[in-house]
């Protein structure tokens, strides 16, 4: 006859508590996959993933077309293989420089630099910051101090100090390719390093397209604003830059 029996019942809850309780004192005692790397080795890792070109890219010579605020021109970009940047046949030296200059960005993400050359003089630790999205990086080093976040083997977020501004960085958007992943959006926000105040929010998207054997940007859209406005809810970009009749030099 069967009935009811509250030790019976009892004792197999407490070999179950006991159970449980084994369990998760024996995963606890195995090593985290994040805890376990180091800040460096995460660093690394998500510096390593990016998407660079290597050491027989041969430089390209395009078309180029700018709108700067209805400000229309064209003319020629040149990037040769030491990666320095010409622009030729615009006489506007501010849109020249400002061609240059988006130019000059895009090769510094695209320059492969080993990290121990770039960063061996750098020192690593983990922030202590409650941020269940991304794993929080405090960077030491001669150039000052820099934070940023990794997420999936993505740098995220950059903040650090440029003379008298205090900028902050955040990738939006990524793509991946077989030799790491490109941003194809982030936004850059710079305050005045003393008072926090918003000086320049920039949203920029850009578009890159594999030619040959690298991927190569092809346009760039850049939205623009001077307070504390999102940039990104602007309809329009400000500037807007296209690369045409791309060809290896």
């Amino acid at each position: 006859m069967n009935y009811f029996n509250p030790q019976r019942v009892l004792s197999w809850l407490l070999s179950s508590l006991i159970a449980i309780v084994a369990c998760a004192l024996l995963l606890s005692a195995l090593p985290n996959p994040v805890q376990a790397q180091s800040a460096t080795e995460i660093f690394r890792n998500a510096y390593e993933n990016r998407y660079t070109w290597d050491e027989d890219f041969p430089g390209y010579a395009a078309e180029v077309s700018i709108n700067d605020q209805g400000r229309l021109d064209q003319g020629i970009i040149k990037i040769q293989p030491d990666l320095t940047v010409e622009v030729i046949n615009i006489e506007d030296d501010q849109m020249r420089q400002l061609i240059a200059n988006q130019l000059k960005t895009e090769i510094i993400h695209r320059r492969q630099v080993p990290f121990t050359q770039r960063h061996e003089n750098d020192e690593y630790s983990l922030d202590r910051e409650n941020d269940p999205d991304a794993i929080a990086i405090t960077e030491k080093g001669d150039n000052g101090e820099s934070h940023y976040r990794v997420r999936d083997n993505v740098i995220t977020q950059v903040q650090r100090t440029l003379g008298d501004y205090a900028v902050t960085v955040d990738t939006i958007g990524t793509t991946p390719t077989p030799e790491g992943y490109l941003v194809v959006q982030f936004k850059a926000i710079f305050r005045d390093k003393d008072t926090g105040e918003i000086l320049e929010q920039d949203d920029v998207r850009d578009f890159h397209e594999k030619i040959g054997k690298y991927y190569l940007l092809t346009s760039r859209a850049i939205r623009t604003t001077t307070n504390s406005d999102d940039p990104i809810a602007k309809p329009t970009p400000d500037t807007f830059i296209r690369f045409n009749d791309i060809q290896p030099l």
